[in-house]
């Protein structure tokens, strides 16, 4: 009887093209198309981290090392080719390294600041790049504050109350103020992330003026329970925020809301979502993009526990979801939303239609924020 020929040895004798048409199809568009480097931050391992980088995702090798887990990043507006991070909150550091060559040009530490602070994950520049913006908490009673620094030597000049408890985003708005994203959870030093006020909680996007911190605006939700983390804006001005549910029963139905909002008529308005999508979402919203087309915007939100990726047009209407296992920082690149996973994925989607492109995987695990490298 003549040996049977291997699997493998099949396989080989195919003509490559003809493989190639039978892979899925989101294999095949990542082997067809160059990966897209992004700025951001990651871990060793996606099981057990222990060394924390930042820098470019396709230049892994030259990533600076962080003491603690990084969490938003930026590049620097000077042009210089340098970036900042900021520490997961609550976090200690900012940094400010030259990406190519991995020299570290400015830091800060909130051991070195005139008042009791702790970073609270964010950062932005102002519209001349002199300044950068961070958000921070007062020890002692958790207030939100806005902390003013030098740009290039993040050095801290001022501070401005936020107007609420335990801000995170903060972003600049295309017409100049700043959007501050009050979640309205006290969390202490002592106690670590241990939320301490979810029976009071205060959640609001405040809107402050970026030359001395004067609140403008203040929106809410109707329920106090929905905090307010993360904030982007479309190209038409319209602005749209991302939110985490502290309720008890956030899965039921008395307390199940959509993870995205828009500011309408001085408040927060929710987007639609049907049973379905409410169940597919979950609880938590880990980031939020605005993925301008021709059609209009689309806002992309990552449902990071529930592992969707969920899309909502700007006017509220529902576009659909996908699953991306836990699923993180979104950003756009070249028209096109990015979005990565803390399994280390990263993913390519089409926004206006709720479709994967393409996927590449890791062996590190991204972190929380991206910027297109």
């Amino acid at each position: 009887m003549a040996p049977r020929p291997s699997r493998r040895r099949l396989l080989g004798a195919l003509p490559a093209g003809l493989l190639f048409a039978h892979l899925p199809a989101p294999v095949r568009a990542a082997l067809a198309a160059p990966e897209p480097a992004l700025l951001t931050c990651w871990a060793d391992s996606p099981t057990r981290p222990r060394r924390f980088f930042a820098g470019r995702s396709d230049a892994v090798a030259g990533a600076v090392e962080l003491p603690e887990r990084g969490h938003d990043i930026a590049w620097h507006p000077s042009g210089d080719g340098s970036a900042v991070v900021a520490a997961r909150r609550p976090g200690r550091f900012l940094l400010r390294w030259d990406v190519a060559g991995g020299r570290r040009l400015a830091e800060f530490d909130v051991y070195d600041a005139d008042e009791d602070i702790r970073l609270e994950g964010h950062l932005a520049f102002s519209r001349d790049g002199r300044l950068l913006f961070a958000t921070e908490s007062e020890l002692i009673d958790g207030q939100g504050r806005v902390g003013v620094y030098d740009a290039r030597t993040l050095e801290r000049l001022a501070s401005w109350p936020t107007a609420g408890i335990g801000p995170h985003a903060v972003f600049p708005l295309a017409d100049g103020p700043l959007a501050v994203a009050n979640g309205g959870i006290l969390t202490l030093p002592e106690t670590g992330r241990l939320k301490h006020n979810l029976d009071r909680m205060d959640p609001s996007l405040a809107v402050l003026d970026p030359a001395d911190g004067r609140v403008l605006a203040q929106y809410r939700l109707p329920d106090p329970w929905m905090s307010v983390r993360h904030v982007a804006q479309a190209a038409d001005g319209r602005i749209a925020v991302s939110l985490q549910n502290e309720a008890a029963d956030a899965a039921t139905p008395d307390y199940a809301r959509p993870l995205f909002a828009t500011v309408e008529d001085g408040a927060l308005r929710y987007g639609a979502a049907t049973p379905e999508a409410l169940a597919a979402c979950g609880p938590y919203a880990g980031d939020i993009a605005a993925v301008d087309g021709p059609a209009g915007t689309v806002f992309a939100v990552s449902c990071s526990v529930a592992g969707t990726l969920a899309l909502w047009h700007a006017d509220g209407r529902y576009v659909g979801h996908l699953p991306a296992p836990g699923v993180c920082a979104l950003t756009v690149a070249d028209g096109g939303l990015l979005a990565t996973g803390d399994g280390g994925e990263l993913w390519a989607v089409a926004a206006a239609e709720a479709r994967t492109q393409a996927r590449w995987p890791h062996a590190y695990a991204f972190d929380n924020h991206a910027r297109p490298a």
